[in-house]
C-alpha cells in the first residue's frame, strides 16, 4: 500500500484566504483532496500548519515541520511521517483527480525509481506525484539551501520516472487532474470545467 498526503500548508497569498477551506460545489478543497486519495492510499495524511481547522477531515493530521519553506518542506514532512515507502502527494487546491491518471502514476512507482512526476510540456507538476522515502536525505540537504527551495531542484539527484504529457493525455485528455486554483478567477474557471465535464 502507499500513503497519501494532501499538502494544505500554503499561505494562499494570491487567493486572499485559506484555499484548503474554500468550498467548491458543496465541499471544501481539502475534503475533495482527501476523498480523492482515500480509495488509493492508506493512510491519507494532511500536512497543515494548524491542526484545529482540519480535525473533521478524516485524514491523519501532521504539522508541517518547516512551515515557511514551501511545498518541498511539506513533501519532506509527509515522507517523514509516512508508514509506507511511497507517498502520493497532492496539492489541496487541485479538486479533480481522474482515477486513470492516479492508476498511471501509481503503476509507475517501481523499485528502480525514487519519484514519479508528470510533465506538461517541459514543466513538471511536482504536486501531483509520488515520492519514495529514499528521497528524504536529498530533500533535507536541499532544504538547508539559503534560497527558498524549489521542489524540482532535487530531481537531478534522484532516479526520476517522468510521465510525459503524451503518456498521461491518453488517460486524462482534458488535463483535469492538473487544474489548480491560485486566484478567485481560477475558481470561477474550474467551476465552469466541473459543470461541463
Amino acid at each position: 500500500m502507499i500513503a497519501g498526503a494532501v499538502l494544505a500548508g500554503g499561505k494562499s497569498l494570491r487567493f486572499g484566504k485559506n484555499k484548503a477551506l474554500q468550498t467548491f460545489r458543496g465541499k471544501r478543497f481539502i475534503d475533495l483532496a482527501v476523498q480523492s486519495l482515500r480509495p488509493l492510499c492508506d493512510p491519507v495524511m494532511a500536512v497543515v500548519n494548524e491542526i484545529e481547522p482540519y480535525r473533521d477531515t478524516g485524514a491523519v493530521l501532521v504539522r508541517d515541520l518547516l512551515p515557511d519553506l514551501g511545498p518541498l518542506a511539506g513533501i519532506y514532512t509527509a515522507l517523514l511521517y509516512s508508514p509506507c515507502e511511497w507517498v502520493f502527494v497532492k496539492a489541496t487546491d487541485m479538486p479533480f483527480l481522474v482515477p486513470e491518471m492516479a492508476a498511471l502514476l501509481i503503476g509507475a512507482a517501481k523499485e528502480g525509481f525514487d519519484a514519479v512526476v508528470p510533465k506538461a510540456g517541459e514543466f513538471f507538476d511536482p504536486l501531483l506525484a509520488l515520492y519514495n522515502r529514499r528521497c528524504m536525505p536529498v530533500i533535507a540537504r536541499r532544504l538547508q539551501a539559503p534560497a527558498n527551495p524549489q521542489v524540482v531542484a532535487f530531481y537531478r539527484k534522484i532516479r526520476l520516472r517522468t510521465i510525459a504529457e503524451a503518456e498521461w493525455l491518453k488517460v486524462d485528455p482534458e488535463g483535469l487532474s492538473f487544474k489548480n486554483v491560485n486566484t478567485m478567477s481560477d475558481l470561477a474557471e474550474i467551476d465552469g470545467v466541473a459543470k461541463s465535464s
